[in-house]
């Protein structure tokens, strides 16, 4: 069973209602939402906010990771990292894979903050980071620099 994502929203949405109602670690001003889904080979990555925390989450498109054990520990390669990745079985929709953005989101003022954030690190992990420029040296510095 491979999930879409709009069932991993409706799955936290219905853990958040059934589930976490109460618990003192939800931020009000969240709501469970996916944010900036998008292919990665076969599969589909992306940040899902929930009141409780943040995490970037792959979908797998196939069952290559069912047989992974729970709590499993997977490298995948992006664009322009790698990321470690925990596997994680759920009934309600089956394999994917989690790495923790941020534990708990109780600092974030609001929907439009977080939202930022995780189109923020989404951006990030397919754009290659800027290069910096490596200062000129004159001539004279050249030849006279100890290393």
């Amino acid at each position: 069973m491979t999930a879409s994502v709009t069932q991993l929203v409706d799955h936290f949405r219905r853990v958040h209602i059934e589930r976490m109602q109460g618990m003192p670690i939800l931020n009000p001003a969240l709501e469970v939402q996916a944010v900036g889904f998008r292919e990665l080979e076969e599969h589909l990555l992306g940040v899902l906010i929930t009141p409780w925390f943040m995490n970037l989450v792959l979908l797998p498109g196939s069952e290559e990771w069912s047989e992974r054990e729970q709590g499993k520990r997977i490298r995948v390669v992006l664009p322009h990292e790698e990321i470690d990745f925990n596997v994680t079985h759920d009934d309600a929709i089956g394999t994917h894979l989690t790495a923790v953005l941020f534990r708990t989101v109780a600092d974030f003022p609001d929907q439009d903050t977080a939202v930022e954030i995780a189109t923020e690190i989404m951006k990030t992990l397919f754009v290659p980071p800027e290069k910096p420029e490596e200062p000129k040296l004159s001539r004279r510095q050249l030849f006279t620099r100890i290393e």
